[in-house]
């Protein structure tokens, strides 16, 4: 590339000058800050050297239950540690007869994650028989060896780094009404800034319910160290005002979510109200049908009489032959048959009614009140007031009456209507930011600077090698233009040498024609003149001269054919 045209091109020395800036003040501050490392380095580390071999015995930890310490052993196997085991008693201890720093490091950690060793009490208090205990202190491992069990259950349930579990079971009263419940309370450690789903909050709380005998759900509590709540045993009374405020915003979001597609957003505003039942009541209610008829009372009667004996004198069936004094005595009346059967039915009929017991607890939803301010002219026109109204409370809840939702029209033009945007405030100063975001900062300037010119450069280059490519193709139509020229000069130079030869032919041969002449006009005014002709032609001198002003008004091609038409004649 031609050093001038580089000069001449602004834009390219601009973006040349500016990136060698850029580099050097790029290679200030790293060398500025390997100066710094190398210093911190050499006055607070030091050469790393080859671990050494320790080979006195280290104890890891020890432990009474057998299958909890070969169980460690195995899993310092998996992590490439050789452990060893030696028993003194019932006691058993791992140790390490060789290793090294970071394998001790390495088991150590391996020993803390894997949670076999905790701080937790579980079921093996009771594999040693205790005859000396008493009932309370019984009462009180069973209460320990449960919690821990619970523990290291709900520990392993990701993402709970720990979980502490206490678990409340009072003594037995004689009276079930002064009978205290059981309660269990579980504090969860988790990462900072994260919090369970409702799936693993069930989870425990099942795990719970179905470890404790006598626990029900009200009785639990889930907290953890974020300070999240996943389960209370307050009362209704205290999360009361919680309860409004989850409600309120549910139903307004769901008819938010509605408004937002029929009005747009922006023009109108929802306030729902949620009324909770303070106190708990107790209804009875009575309904009587007077059209359908109900069965009060229904009974039977059944009455029968009859005698199977016979009389001896004349074989009819009958209680006694006595006739009383003044009645004829017939054989007709002496076999009249007594036995009779009555079956009768009586049924009492009264008005149908229905009785209905109710009971509704404290904390129950009561009342929703909606109300919504719209933009006038906003509603579509096929829809009516009523039908607005109806589609707001079916968007909030079933529970929701449409006597209950209130609509109000606001005009966005009145200037006495308060502006929605929020009044805005200066905003604070905000200083003491760490160092290291202004080196992040002038690392990116410095980068997208570097971007940036290499792209002009780019550019640059690219306009010159066009260029180039055309000032190249211009001088090789020139080169080839000058060979032309070229040629032709020297096809003329080689026509003008040959033309100056002949003329110099010619005019030799005119010198010597002229010569001649004189001689051959001599002679022929001789014979001319001898011959004594009447019609003499001019003189010698006056055709000399016409001759010789022909000859020179004739061109260079004619001149040899007047010569020698001249000399014939």
């Amino acid at each position: 590339m031609n050093f001038q045209e580089l000069l001449k091109n602004k834009g390219v020395m601009i973006g040349i000058i500016a990136g060698v800036v850029i580099l050097v003040v790029v290679l200030i501050l790293v060398i500025v800050l390997v100066a710094g490392g190398g210093n911190g380095g050499g006055e607070g580390g030091e050469k790393i050297k080859k671990e050494a071999t320790i080979k006195e015995p280290l104890d890891l930890l020890a432990t009474e239950n057998l299958g909890k310490a070969i169980e460690i052993q195995a899993l310092l196997a998996r992590e490439g540690i050789n452990a060893q085991r030696r028993m003194d008693g019932s006691k058993s201890t791992i140790y390490l007869s060789e290793y090294k720093m970071s394998e001790r490091d390495r088991a150590l950690l391996a020993i803390v994650k894997s949670g076999l060793m905790d701080q937790n009490v579980g079921l093996e208090v009771f594999d040693k028989g205790d005859f000396t205990s008493t009932k309370e202190d019984k009462r009180i491992r069973l209460i320990r060896a449960v919690n821990g069990e619970l523990s290291r259950l709900i520990r392993k349930i990701p993402p709970i780094e720990n979980a502490s579990v206490f678990i409340s079971i009072p003594e037995q009263s004689m009276f079930a009404s002064m009978q205290k419940p059981t309660t269990a309370t579980v504090q969860l450690t988790i990462p900072s800034g994260e919090r369970l789903d409702k799936t693993k909050v069930k989870a425990i709380t099942n795990l719970l319910l179905g470890s404790v005998a006598g626990l029900t759900h009200e009785n639990i509590s889930i907290t953890d160290t974020n300070g999240n709540v996943y389960t209370t045993i307050e009362s209704a009374d205290d999360n009361r005002l919680a309860k409004i405020e989850e409600n309120d915003k549910y139903m307004q979001s769901k008819v938010q979510a509605q408004l937002d597609r029929l009005l747009g957003k922006g023009n109108y505003v929802v306030t729902v109200s949620t009324s909770l039942r303070e106190v708990p009541i107790e209804r009875q209610s009575i309904t009587y049908d007077p059209i359908n008829k109900a069965t009060t009372s229904e009974q039977i009667f059944q009455e029968g009489l009859g005698d199977q004996s016979k009389d001896s004198s004349s074989g009819v069936n009958a209680v006694s032959l006595y006739v009383p004094n003044g009645l004829p005595q017939t054989g007709s009346s002496a076999s009249q048959n007594r036995n009779y059967s009555r079956v009768a039915k009586e049924t009492q009929y009264g008005v149908s009614k229905t009785q209905t017991n109710e009971y509704i607890k404290s904390g129950v939803v009561e009342e929703i009140s909606i109300a919504v301010t719209v933009e006038e002219g906003r509603i579509p026109p096929t829809i009516t007031l009523e039908e607005f109204k109806q589609l707001v409370a079916d968007a909030a809840s079933p529970k929701v009456k449409v006597e209950n939702v209130t609509i109000a029209f606001s005009d966005p033009t009145d200037p006495y209507l308060a502006q929605d945007k929020p009044t805005s405030l200066p905003t604070p100063d905000e200083s003491g930011n760490p160092w290291w975001i202004a080196i992040v900062l002038l690392v990116g300037g410095l980068l997208g600077g570097l971007g940036i010119l290499s792209s002009i450069i780019n550019k640059s280059s690219k306009e010159q090698e066009e260029q180039m490519k055309m000032l190249t193709q211009w001088t090789q139509q020139q080169e080839a233009i000058m060979q032309g020229f070229g040629n032709e000069t020297r096809e003329l130079k080689a026509k003008q040498a040959q033309l100056e030869q002949e003329n110099l032919k010619l005019k030799e041969e005119q010198e010597k024609t002229l010569a001649q002449i004189p001689q051959q006009m001599a002679v022929m005014n001789a014979n001319t003149f001898n011959s004594g002709g009447t019609n003499a032609p001019q003189t010698v001198d006056d055709m000399l001269k016409d001759i010789t002003s022909d000859l020179l008004d004739s061109e260079d091609d004619e001149l040899e054919e007047n010569i020698k038409s001249w000399i014939e004649k």
